[in-house]
């Protein structure tokens, strides 16, 4: 009888614990997104981002003797100490280098950066933008739950909202979000099942092969004893 190949039983076993396997998936992988900090506006104006990314703001305004500050007031006590506040400090479109590359002011700063993975989690946050000649251009930032994460690591579902009161809107936005993942979890058990479908289809194929072949050898036995008795007579 001929052996049944390694690799065969293999691929059966794979597809079998893969079957089985709990469905995990993947976190959403932490980005940046760049807010631009202009003379009359914040582009854009309103992103939306996903937990676990940051929003980095540049200053690209170039008016003469202005500077920006992005400032976020948590608290709502008209400071920006507090430590879920924001306070970027003023922020200039350039800084005076040295001739080695060393900042001639070292609290010079055009950009600034606030990572929503942790801190600052899934919400909405109203914030504003303080130019140093009295003008204010207001933002906002939203950031969505990361529902690809487990559920063990992931922050509470509805998260928080800052500087708002309407909730409605996020809850809608959550179930919306939930739908997909529903979705994604059907088709990863069909999957699972057409897998142990698949090995039972193989084995039993394996099993008639087997069998085929120890037929034909007791009729290769059979006629070869038939032509020793006919050699005999």
């Amino acid at each position: 009888m001929e052996k049944v190949p390694v690799v065969v039983w293999l691929a059966a076993l794979l597809l079998s614990v893969t079957a089985i396997l709990p469905v995990n998936t993947v976190a959403h992988d932490a980005g940046t997104f760049t807010v631009l900090i202009k003379s009359d506006q914040i582009t854009p104006n309103e992103p939306q981002i996903v937990f676990n990314d940051s929003v980095w703001w540049y200053n690209v305004d170039d008016t003469e003797n202005i500077t920006h500050r992005i400032v976020y007031d948590a608290d709502g006590d008209g400071l920006y100490n507090g430590t879920l506040d924001w306070d970027s400090g003023n922020l200039s479109n350039e800084c005076d280098k040295d001739e080695y590359g060393n900042l001639t002011d070292p609290e010079c700063r055009i950009t600034y950066e606030i990572p929503f993975n942790g801190t600052w989690g899934p919400g909405t946050y109203n914030y504003q933008d303080i130019l140093s000649n009295g003008v204010i251009n207001n933002g906002t930032i939203i950031v969505l739950p990361d529902n690809h994460e487990s559920e063990e690591n992931s922050p509470p579902i509805g998260g928080y909202e800052f500087g708002v009161e309407d909730t409605e809107e996020t809850l809608d936005l959550q179930d919306e979000e939930d739908n997909p993942r529903d979705w994604l979890l059907w088709v990863a058990a069909g999957s699972g099942f057409i897998s142990l479908l698949l090995v039972g289809v193989l084995l039993m194929g394996l099993g008639d092969s087997s069998n085929n072949e120890k037929e034909d050898e007791s009729q290769q036995n059979n006629d070869s004893d038939i032509d020793d008795i006919a050699e005999e007579e």
